[in-house]
């Protein structure tokens, strides 16, 4: 399927790790020259080389912080000044931290008795507000062009709050989240800009396999039973790939998909309940 997508541009936040990383690549094999934007240059730079390897001049890679509303305008600037009016934004941000050595600073998981009022107000910044700085700052291009995707990469905890782990933080923000894109969908829709949430379930990637490795410690736990515990409540009897992430928000973007705006769509092998 030939999904149009090829000169368009593309932002993707928390784009040289896992999930990011993976819709980056599989948004420039369809010819989208592709902005990643993260916070350790590192990462940044191995993600934008992989790229490069086959798409030359095809990628730009940003070291920035999406809870700067200043910082995310310099980022869509570069963005434009390189390659043009941003077509695409991806917001994937990660909210608490598992490992600050990878991920930079953050609040910690936790459960409501034992989590401070001040790391509600982080994960605020880290989920709501990149993804409200990021959408603010390319609408006015995807309006002047009459044309935009805008992605949110969320959780389905946005749709059904997961009490069996210390996900606190996610349970209640996320869900702000999934409805700021949801009325964004409604406000943009004349314009032929779609906004749509993508839900994940369990993803083998590095940030998950860190998290098994908390959880285990704080259960004293092999690892091995801590991936068996949540494999076993999914339906499909296996985690996702980020691939599979990256296929589904790279239709979402195309031509083909300009109908499809206001979804929370779960990815997480039937997992999720509602209807």
């Amino acid at each position: 399927m030939d999904l149009s997508l090829d000169g368009r541009v593309a932002i993707v936040s928390g784009g040289s790790r896992g999930i990011g990383r993976a819709i980056a690549q599989a948004l420039a094999d369809e010819g989208v020259r592709v902005v990643l934007a993260a916070r350790t240059q590192d990462d940044l730079d191995a993600a934008a080389h992989e790229i490069d390897r086959t798409h030359p001049g095809h990628v730009l890679a940003v070291s920035t912080d999406l809870r700067d509303a200043s910082a995310v305008t310099q980022l869509v600037t570069r963005a434009t000044d390189h390659f043009g009016s941003v077509d695409i934004a991806v917001s994937n941000v990660i909210g608490h931290v598992i490992d600050a050595n990878k991920e930079g600073s953050g609040p910690g998981a936790g459960t409501f008795l034992g989590t401070p009022s001040a790391s509600y107000r982080e994960e605020f910044e880290h989920l709501f507000l990149s993804a409200w700085f990021l959408a603010d700052a390319v609408i006015p291009q995807m309006k002047h062009r009459r044309w935009g995707r805008l992605l949110n990469i969320g959780s389905g905890v946005a749709r059904e709050p997961m009490k069996e782990l210390p996900h606190v933080l996610p349970n209640t923000v996320r869900p702000a989240v999934a409805g700021l894109y949801r009325m964004l969908a409604k406000e943009l829709a004349p314009w032929n800009i779609t906004v749509n949430n993508l839900l994940t379930g369990s993803i083998l990637t590095e940030r998950n396999r860190s998290y098994w490795e908390w959880l285990a410690a704080e259960r004293s736990l092999p690892v091995a039973e801590v991936q068996r515990v949540m494999t076993d409540v999914i339906p499909a009897g296996r985690m996702g790939e980020p691939t599979e992430m990256a296929a589904v928000a790279t239709f979402l973007a195309s031509e083909q998909a300009a109908h499809l705006t206001g979804q929370s769509i779960p990815i997480d092998g039937g997992i999720n309940r509602h209807l």
